[in-house]
C-alpha cells in the first residue's frame, strides 16, 4: 500500500507487472490511467503545469483512505500521480488496486478518483499557444 508524488514519468508497465507479481493471490487486479488531454473546450492544450503542495496531498490522500479502507475491503493498492509540467498524452495518475473480487477494487478506484478531483491540494493551469488558464477543482 503506497503512495507516490512525482515528476519523473510513470512505467506503467513495469509498475502494472511488478503489483500485479506481488499480489498473484488477489482474484483481481484493476488499474486506472488518467492522461493530459489534447484539448479542452475545444482550446488546444500546449501543456500543463500540475502544482503540489506534497505533504498536505499526502495528509488528505490518507485521511480519505483511512475512511475508505473500513467501507471497501481490498488487498493492496498504489497510487501514483505526477506534477509538474506535462504534454498531452503523458500521464498523469495511475491507480492500482488488488482485491479479492473486482467489485470492490472498482469501486475504490472510482471513489479515490472523485476525492482527487475534488479534495486534493493541486493545482492545473493549462496551456494554450496564445494564453493560460487555472483549471477548478471539477476539471
Amino acid at each position: 500500500m503506497k503512495i507516490i508524488f512525482q515528476t519523473k514519468k510513470l512505467n506503467v508497465e513495469k509498475v502494472l507487472n511488478n503489483f500485479a507479481s506481488k499480489n498473484n493471490s488477489s482474484g483481481s487486479v484493476i488499474s486506472f490511467l488518467g492522461k493530459v488531454r489534447p484539448s479542452n473546450k475545444e482550446k488546444k492544450i500546449k501543456t500543463m503545469d500540475i502544482e503540489i503542495y506534497e505533504k498536505m496531498a499526502l495528509y488528505q490522500t490518507k485521511l480519505a483512505l483511512k475512511k475508505l479502507l473500513k467501507e471497501i475491503k481490498i488487498q493492496d493498492y498504489l497510487i501514483m500521480h505526477r506534477y509538474g509540467n506535462l504534454k498531452p498524452g503523458e500521464n498523469i495518475i495511475f491507480l492500482i488496486v488488488a482485491s479479492e473480487h473486482r467489485k470492490e477494487g472498482f469501486i475504490f478506484i472510482q471513489e479515490i478518483l472523485l476525492y482527487f478531483k475534488k479534495k486534493i491540494t493541486f493545482w492545473k493551469k493549462e496551456n494554450y499557444q496564445d494564453s493560460s488558464k487555472w483549471l477548478d477543482k471539477q476539471s
